[in-house]
């Protein structure tokens, strides 16, 4: 479930487009289901079934990109499909990674600042509520160094 295009679309970014990708058909059924009951909602999500290791050109679209915290959930896997979006995706542009911390890292696989080469790294958060969901926001820079 595209959760964080979710609360984005209704609380934050009320005009903006988003386009969820998701490896499971039956989710994104659901997420369409969701959206249906406001038209103007509806038109701005979009929800395309695909494994993103196999979405290349598309990812140079995108201004921001978010990686769900259910993606890759082994770390390995997780810093694989990383460096897949940091490949494809445009120079400039931000990607919003999902993680955990602490005892919370049981749940999701923790991602670090050095599990993050060819990014710049914006800002790392750590919740210390009942949130589990750590962020970590990085730009991949305009020129490689």
């Amino acid at each position: 479930m595209p959760l964080t295009s979710f609360v984005m679309a209704t609380h934050h970014m009320k005009s903006t487009h988003f386009d969820n990708y998701d490896i499971d058909e039956v989710a994104n059924d659901v997420a369409r289901r969701i959206v249906a009951s406001d038209n103007e909602f509806e038109k701005r999500m979009k929800f395309v079934t695909s494994d993103i290791m196999e979405v290349k050109e598309k990812l140079m679209e995108y201004d921001c990109i978010f990686l769900a915290a259910l993606v890759g959930m082994r770390k390995d896997r997780k810093l694989k499909i990383i460096e897949h979006v940091r490949k494809h995706m445009k120079a400039g542009g931000y990607l919003l990674v999902r993680s955990a911390t602490g005892a919370r890292a049981f749940l999701y696989p923790e991602v670090d600042e050095v599990d993050l080469p060819g990014f710049e790294v914006l800002s790392v958060f750590h919740p210390t509520n009942e949130v589990i969901n750590s962020v970590v926001l990085v730009r991949k820079p305009f020129f490689d160094n």
